[in-house]
């Protein structure tokens, strides 16, 4: 605030209504404001003449007690008397103010108010002026003035004496006017010490002006402003330690607007400064603390608005906290209706400690729009018994949830090789049992065989026995060669040529000849390295699944690219079958599992191919288009490595 309350003595030399030149020419009428004992000492000297010199007169009186005595008086002596001041304004040839209450609401109104040509003169300075003439004219009222006037700067002393900060007030000579005793205790120092001194001496032990060091002079920052100045002043104390200040210049003004003194007060703070920098260490600490959290924190306030967004439910959501604080909303990211339920549950001791939201699965929504599993825990934040917002914790479960489902599948694996396992464990105890049988079986079918060559009835049933020999014979041989777990012979070959040698072993079979083949592969392949027996047992296989599935009418496509990138080989095989449907898309790897009916097959093709695939290095799944047919993919790396060796599966069928 800029203060226009005037100086004190140096009015004379200011432009003050006393100057040497209108008193020898311009007649002084005026009017009073304030009815007090000032007042009515000014209209007694007056009446007595001993202000005839300066030809003055007062005109009118304004105050707001009638019963004041410098109101009555007037009234008494016939001068003009009125409640509001304003009215002075009226008089005519009034050409002064003086202002006897003291109060600076009214100096700076007066100031603000008063018609132009009209001088405006305060209290203390009135009072400076009127006492040369008393002295002069030898009145015997002149010590019970000059005790007034000592008794009114005590009693502003006093008052300066009870404000708990340090008061200075410092002339535009840059000497000090005046202090209070909190200030001279701060710097233990007397009156007759300070006053009259230079302010830059006392204030800080300078010789020379601060503004002639470098240092910023308050008196020439205020009289350039014209403003109040207010900054925190550091000082080192003598153990070393620092101390904190908080200085407030203010401007005095004369009555031309000018600075004529300046007021300045200061206040250690530095227990509060202290206080301040721990809080916002607090803060800060606290600030890094939600933004490392690797979980998305949110707090809102109780309208849903978002007042804090961490980078962790940045990165969870796509929203930037720029957008979701300034322009977005809890419900940008959050079910509204889920929210509300969730703060009702909140308010409730029946779903946990009251206040509180125990772990519930949810989920939020993206910028993008997706749909993301989260787990939420909220707490609803109180200050002195009132709600006033809350804070939410998101987990994001995507990963967690993978996790359960790969476990999950790893459970599922082990429980399918726990019961492969244990028909590996019977297998074994029986393999050796079964193979010589079999052995002795075919051998005497086949002796039957020739003794029935003239008996065409015996002899279909003895090719019979010995078809159905051999087909037990085939499913031991598969078994062995799906516990295989080691890849046998590498080497380097062509997959092109690999392919077509298991398409010249198949297309003149009667199952291909109504099956149209379509090769789609990349020219420039490298070679790759690998099985390939082993690998020529899986293509066939895939081929002859897809002529079944097609039941030998087609089309059959295989497609074969290599990916630099990766360095692995890309292969689709797809026939224009049935396909397969979407309840066993995820049991045609499995062991034993066959759509096909009794006595066609044994659930092993897949399998075994999986597992040469997965002996490899690469991967297989299967795809079926909307448009019918079954499409397998493979990915198998260029350069074979040695996988991990485990133990047969089947224990004792590979011996």
């Amino acid at each position: 605030m800029t203060s226009k309350t005037p100086s004190a003595p140096d009015m004379i030399e200011q432009g003050s209504p006393f100057s040497a030149s209108e008193q020898a020419f311009s007649p002084l009428r005026a009017g009073v404001v304030g009815g007090g004992q000032a007042c009515y000492d000014l209209l007694q000297n007056t009446q007595k003449g001993h202000f005839d010199k300066l030809d003055f007169k007062v005109l009118g009186v304004a105050g707001r007690n009638p019963e004041s005595p410098g109101y009555r008086y007037a009234r008494e002596v016939g001068l003009f008397v009125t409640g509001d001041y304003p009215d002075l304004y009226t008089l005519p040839d009034l050409n002064m103010i003086i202002e006897l209450t003291g109060s600076e609401t009214i100096m700076e109104d007066l100031l603000r108010t008063k018609p132009r040509g009209v001088s405006l003169l305060d209290h203390r300075s009135a009072r400076i002026l009127w006492i040369p003439l008393l002295k002069e004219a030898g009145d015997g009222d002149l010590e019970g003035l000059l005790a007034y006037h000592k008794k009114m700067r005590q009693n502003t002393q006093r008052v300066l004496d009870s404000l708990p900060y340090k008061l200075m007030v410092v002339n535009k000579d840059k000497t000090i006017n005046m202090v209070n005793q909190t200030f001279l205790e701060g710097r233990g120092l007397k009156q007759e010490d300070v006053l009259g001194q230079y302010c830059h001496k006392i204030r800080y032990g300078l010789e020379r002006p601060c503004g002639e060091l470098g240092k910023p002079c308050y008196l020439d920052v205020v009289k350039e402003k014209m403003e109040v100045v207010s900054t925190i002043h550091e000082i080192d104390l003598p153990d070393g330690k620092k101390a904190f200040e908080v200085i407030t210049v203010s401007p005095m003004f004369d009555e031309n607007g000018e600075v004529a003194q300046i007021l300045e007060t200061s206040r250690d703070v530095t227990d509060r400064l202290k206080l301040e920098r721990e809080v916002q260490t607090s803060k800060t600490f606290l600030e890094n603390v939600i933004e490392s959290t690797v979980d998305g924190i949110v707090v809102v306030d109780t309208k849903g608005n978002v007042l804090i967004f961490n980078e962790g439910m940045e990165k969870l959501t796509g929203y930037s906290a720029n957008e979701i604080i300034v322009k977005g909303h809890l419900s940008s990211f959050y079910d509204i209706d889920v929210a509300k339920e969730n703060m009702k549950k909140m308010r409730s001791d029946e779903h946990g400690p009251l206040g509180k939201l125990n772990p519930t699965r949810m989920s939020i929504t993206t910028k993008d729009g997706e749909e993301i599993p989260v787990t939420l825990s909220a707490s609803i934040i109180e200050v002195n018994g009132k709600e006033i917002g809350s804070v939410g914790v998101f987990t994001d479960m995507r990963e967690i949830l993978q996790m359960r489902k790969d476990l999950e599948e790893v459970h599922l694996q082990l429980v399918q090789s726990e019961k492969i396992a244990s028909v590996g464990r019977m297998a074994a105890g029986v393999a050796h049992e079964i193979n010589n049988p079999l052995s002795g079986v075919l051998i005497y079918a086949e002796l039957l065989k020739e003794n029935l060559q003239d008996d065409p009835g015996n002899l279909s049933d003895i090719n019979e026995v010995i078809e159905q020999t051999l087909r037990c014979k085939k499913i031991v041989s598969e078994l062995l060669e799906f516990s295989r777990q080691t890849v046998g012979k590498v080497s380097s070959f062509h997959i092109g040529d690999l392919i077509h040698k298991c398409l010249n072993l198949l297309i003149n079979q009667s199952a291909f000849q109504s099956i149209e083949v379509s090769e789609d592969f990349q020219s420039d392949m490298p070679q790759m390295a690998g099985d390939m027996g082993q690998l020529q047992q899986v293509f066939t296989n895939l081929f002859i699944n897809a002529a079944d599935a097609m039941k030998g009418e087609g089309k059959l496509s295989i497609a074969v690219c290599y990916d630099e990138a990766k360095e692995q080989f890309a292969i689709s095989v797809a026939d224009t079958g049935p396909g397969i449907p979407e309840g066993l898309r995820d049991k045609i790897f499995d062991i034993f599992f066959t759509t096909k009916p009794v006595g066609k097959g044994t659930g092993l093709g897949l399998s075994i191919t999986e597992r040469i695939i997965k002996l490899h290095g690469g991967s297989i799944w299967v795809e079926c288009p909307p448009e019918g047919g079954t499409r397998f993919n493979i990915e198998l790396p260029m350069g074979f490595v040695e996988q991990t060796s485990e133990e047969p599966l089947f224990i004792g069928l590979d011996e």
